[in-house]
């Protein structure tokens, strides 16, 4: 079903957004209930394991994250440690020569295996590694599987830890893979291609591009974000084959020209959050995990009207589901806003940074932190958040690492 329902898109500046908050925003939208670590943990779903586990290492000290790298400078997956202290990364080290990690995700089965995209001769990979604990050799691949298609954008792993799901930008086509024994991967059991008809009316919407895939909170259903047709399909998941069943309603339809990118679901399991790269815009979902449907309640926008050419990236929510964060590429910053009770969204910052074409934005394991990952700068910026007002500080390091683009705690 597509929603009728669209919010008023209010108009908005960057005076007074860099630091400071509106004033009483918080109690004029009000806020979702606070949940407690154990609470959250026990709530989080298998999509936020994609690549995003918040609290994938709970400790106040130090953290290990897996640094996933891409493009032509690219070398393959680093390891480094986090200091939640001072915020700041080590050395990244080589944990393993596979090019092409433009994502990540950790199986929620054992946390023992990974599985990432790779590019192989232009073709595109996915890779099932082993986690080893071994300093020397952090990760083993276990197998590789083709991806039948180009530019692999999204690896993702179902509820159950049993079906590895892939999407390819370049190629408008998913994977799903059965998980073996060993934690390697079987052949792609769907290989589905959405093709150049009813494609978007942007320049960058030739051809279906699929940008994103991940299974519901009940392990029932698969998304598919198609940036380049501007729809999500619904699919119908059997996790003891790996087999995808188109439901009805199929597609829900986006806003032309908008290419939905990435979606954030939040645990109350009602309400998914969509940003769309080309119209910088992020739209609340209302989710009938009974119906398998999809309703547009609102609209609000990533950046003020006449900003300079920018295109939005990732999103991000906040440790107690709070607060809701954007990253955005032209204009180099982070939107943030307050989470209703209803859902809605009230933007209350805008932080500037240096990094540029974020891909990837993830918390650390305390909530106090935010990590940011900016390909073209080649490095990783971390910035203080306030786990009160949700709102970013100064950036408080920088690590460089060419072709940065991923960071997944494990």
């Amino acid at each position: 079903m597509r929603g009728i329902c669209r919010a008023n898109r209010r108009s908005f500046s960057f005076e007074g957004l860099k630091e400071t908050a509106y004033a009483g925003a918080l109690l004029d939208q009000g806020v979702v209930a606070v949940l407690n670590r154990r609470a959250f943990v026990a709530s989080l779903p298998a999509a936020a394991l994609v690549a995003r586990d918040v609290f994938a290492q709970p400790t106040l000290k130090t953290q290990r994250a897996f640094l996933g790298t891409t493009g032509k400078d690219a070398q393959g997956i680093f390891t480094a440690s986090f200091d939640a202290k001072t915020g700041q990364f080590d050395q990244p080290q080589m944990a393993i020569k596979i090019p092409g990690n433009d994502s990540m995700a950790l199986s929620p089965k054992n946390r023992k295996h990974l599985y990432v995209s790779a590019a192989v001769n232009g073709g595109a990979m996915v890779s099932a590694l082993e986690i080893t604990g071994d300093v020397a050799q952090p990760l083993r691949q276990i197998n590789q599987q083709s991806a039948t298609g180009t530019i692999a954008n999204m690896v993702s792993v179902d509820v159950s830890g049993r079906v590895v799901m892939e999407a390819n930008w370049g190629s408008g086509s998913i994977n799903t893979y059965l998980v073996q024994q060993d934690g390697g991967i079987g052949p792609a059991v769907e290989h589905i291609e959405y093709g150049e008809a009813d494609h978007g009316p942007a320049p960058q919407q030739p051809h279906s591009r699929a940008h994103s895939i991940l299974n519901t909170r009940d392990g029932k259903f698969v998304l598919v974000n198609d940036y380049g047709k501007d729809r999500l399909y619904i699919y119908r998941l059997d996790a003891a084959t790996a087999k995808l069943t188109p439901h009805d309603p199929f597609v829900w339809k986006g806003t032309a020209g908008s290419a939905p990118r990435h979606l954030v679901l939040h645990p109350n399991g009602k309400w998914i959050y969509c940003v769309n790269e080309i119209s910088n815009t992020v739209d609340l979902l209302l989710w009938d995990a009974k119906q398998g449907t999809l309703t547009l309640k609102s609209t609000v926008p990533t950046l003020p009207e006449g900003h300079a050419k920018s295109y939005a990236s990732d999103l991000l929510i906040s440790p107690d589901n709070r607060f809701l964060y954007a990253g955005n590429r032209g204009v180099n910053g982070f939107t943030v806003w307050s989470i209703g009770r209803d859902g809605a969204l009230t933007q209350i910052q805008f932080r500037e940074q240096t990094g540029a074409q974020n891909r990837c934005m993830v918390n650390d394991a305390t909530g106090r932190w935010m990590i940011a990952a900016n390909v073209s700068t080649n490095d990783i910026t971390v910035f203080p958040r306030d786990p009160k007002t949700g709102m970013l500080g100064a950036m408080a390091s920088q690590t460089k690492l060419p072709g940065a683009c991923f960071v997944l705690w494990g």
